[in-house]
């Protein structure tokens, strides 16, 4: 869960198919209005990420605090660079 969506942060670009949905979640995400699963369960919703495959399941690594803190920041440095 944490991978996809890092990845989708890592591929998000202004202007691309599904941007403007991914972005808005994940900036919901990033100000603490919903929390990591909840935003990925959005995304996986709208189908603005894959649904990952059974067989592709791997054993979860725990996300820390500090895992989330760094993913919060990144989702910020991306919105504001893509705001320039």
């Amino acid at each position: 869960m944490y991978e996809q969506i890092v990845q989708a942060v890592d591929k998000m670009k202004k202007g691309s198919p599904g941007y403007e949905g991914i972005s808005a979640i994940l900036n919901r995400y990033a100000r603490g209005e919903i929390d990591l699963d909840e935003a990925y369960y959005d995304l996986l919703e709208a189908e603005l990420i894959a649904m990952p495959k059974r067989c592709g399941m791997s054993a979860k690594r725990p996300v820390t605090a500090e895992d989330e803190l760094r993913l919060k920041e990144k989702i910020h440095e991306k919105i504001k660079e893509d705001l320039h």
